[in-house]
């Protein structure tokens, strides 16, 4: 399969443009930097060692931030146009043209997938921590899988959702799982168990690590965990592809 960059370029241009004048997908992004903002301001600040576990207020604010970004405006930037599309019947028209499902898809994915990363940078600063501080290359390396691993996510939801109400209603519990669960993980062992095998749960544990005396550890568990997410999401989204094509029908 030929892939064309112009078209690919146009693709991404017109999804940027798209993205970023909705509101209701951007959201997500503007909430994780808000509620980070307003939580630094409200919150004591805290840095303590209880049972073997690290907490500080820096931690806590990047691991929430991430969070919102990552789950919240990943599965919602992919979900929601192409939704939308499909609603619109503007999706049909382009895939009936010369443009490729591969095309499409590399067109669609890069707008998304920026935004995530430029945000997930600005997160940094914005919970009170420093670029010297954080292990930056694991940081982004952790970050850009997440980020990947939710967009995959969306597109499955977005190919089998008929339109943007239902893209929402399927969406809704895989969003509140995969973004609460890391967060209160703190409270209850097995749900900590539990979330050490999901993708959102390494990231959270990684913002928990980073201000440690130690900082954080690779370790064989989390990259299998990421690798393992990313390959059945991907498998996934080729499935719904291949089955009902990116209109669903």
């Amino acid at each position: 399969m030929k892939l064309s960059i112009r078209k690919i370029d146009a693709i991404f241009v017109m999804k940027l443009q798209s993205i970023l004048r909705n509101m209701s997908i951007m959201v997500a992004p503007f909430m994780a930097i808000g509620f980070v903002i307003v939580m630094k301001a409200m919150m004591p600040e805290v840095d303590a060692t209880e049972g073997g576990m690290h907490f500080s207020k820096d931690s806590f604010l990047l691991g929430f931030g991430l969070m919102f970004n990552i789950i919240m405006g990943g599965i919602m930037m992919s979900s929601l146009p192409l939704a939308e599309e499909k609603e619109k019947n503007t999706l049909r028209v382009l895939m009936t043209s010369s443009v490729n499902g591969a095309e499409f898809f590399i067109g669609s994915m890069l707008p998304s997938l920026m935004i995530l990363i430029i945000v997930n940078l600005l997160l940094i600063p914005v919970s009170g921590a420093s670029f010297g501080e954080i292990q930056l290359g694991a940081y982004l390396i952790l970050t850009t899988v997440g980020s990947l691993i939710s967009i995959l996510i969306g597109y499955v939801i977005g190919i089998y959702a008929k339109g943007q109400m239902q893209s929402s209603l399927i969406g809704m519990p895989i969003l509140l799982s995969l973004t609460l669960a890391p967060m209160f993980r703190i409270f209850n062992p097995t749900l900590a168990k539990v979330v050490s095998y999901v993708y959102s749960g390494v990231i959270s544990q990684f913002a928990d690590q980073a201000f440690s005396g130690d900082g954080y550890q690779w370790n064989s568990k989390d990259i299998l965990v990421l690798i393992a997410w990313l390959v059945v999401s991907f498998g996934l989204f080729i499935y719904a592809y291949k089955k009902n094509g990116l209109d669903g029908e």
